[in-house]
């Protein structure tokens, strides 16, 4: 790989909106008394995890078009780091680049880590780009 952006390449920007595996369980976490069998209720709570994946996918679009970078998006669901492995085998990408949220040895071993699993299942290079808090 010579060149990693040229004006021809296509950039594939992939979103999981699943935590840990476990769909809600940031919910579940902040206010477990609030889980129910109520179907309005867990209709909500669907349709507010929603509503924040097309506000997180809308703010994706507009930087892809903003930068001028030929681009698509693409929303994975199940586990985050098996799903981008699958994605970019089938899109048949030619590097990886992932976030990582430094998390510490603890959490990581009791988590895991998507960047980790990337970096040992992919069958292409992987760039891991450090999180690094913004000052705004």
């Amino acid at each position: 790989m010579t060149q990693m952006h040229t004006p021809d390449t296509e950039v594939i920007v992939a979103h999981s909106s699943t935590h840990h595996g476990k769909p809600f369980s940031h919910v579940q976490n902040l206010m477990p008394s609030m889980m129910t069998s109520d179907a309005s209720v867990m209709s909500r709570m669907i349709q507010q995890e929603e509503e924040e994946v097309n506000k997180i996918v809308g703010q994706i679009k507009g930087k892809l078009t903003q930068s001028g970078v030929k681009g698509k998006l693409l929303r994975l669901s199940g586990e985050p780091g098996a799903a981008i492995v699958q994605a970019a085998m089938e899109h048949k990408v030619h590097c990886i680049v992932t976030g990582s949220r430094g998390l510490g040895t603890v959490r990581r071993t009791l988590i895991g880590s998507v960047s980790d699993y990337i970096l040992h299942h992919s069958n292409c290079p992987v760039l891991v780009c450090r999180h690094k808090e913004s000052a705004d």
